[in-house]
């Protein structure tokens, strides 16, 4: 119990230590406006959203063709939520993020929802068409996606047994 206790407070310590030299850094100073413009600068652009995205689009993908229908259904929640972050970080790419999302993602969640593969296919070719038609039509041509040869996070793509 005393060696618990005694972890308790150095963690306790080093926390309190780490918040006063946060408190301190040099790089959030000046007035509140100052500040909030700092904090602004530091917000991801569409780019950094842009990686998260096509991550989240190729592990969708594999996982619906290796019939994992919930795992589908977390990655196209999860890219509507950091397509959320582009379009508050970055208003003036909102609209075009807001017309993508009802165009493309809305059709592929609806197959989703119906575990239906041949028309999974037709709205995600849909949609990877669109991907490329929208960094065409925002001067980003040199901007390819290309659905990779295997699904990039290290996530089983098959249902587990205890999934509908």
């Amino acid at each position: 119990m005393f060696a618990f206790r005694k972890t308790v407070v150095a963690a306790s310590c080093l926390v309190m230590l780490a918040g006063a030299a946060y408190a301190q850094s040099d790089w959030l100073k000046g007035s509140t406006e100052d500040k909030l413009k700092a904090l602004a600068q530091i917000q991801p652009g569409v780019g950094t959203v842009m990686i998260e995205y096509s991550t989240r689009f190729a592990n969708l993908y594999y996982s619906a063709k290796g019939g994992n229908w919930a795992l589908a259904d977390y990655m196209l929640k999860e890219m509507r939520e950091i397509q959320e972050v582009g379009e508050t970080t970055r208003p003036g790419r909102a609209a075009s993020l807001k017309a993508f999302e009802s165009t493309y993602l809305d059709p592929l969640e609806k197959t989703i929802k119906a575990k239906n593969t041949k028309e999974f296919d037709t709205a995600f070719n849909a949609a990877l068409k669109g991907c490329n038609s929208c960094h065409v039509s925002n001067d980003f041509a040199f901007i390819k996606y290309e659905l990779p040869k295997a699904p990039p996070a290290p996530l089983s793509m098959k249902p587990w047994m205890w999934l509908p």
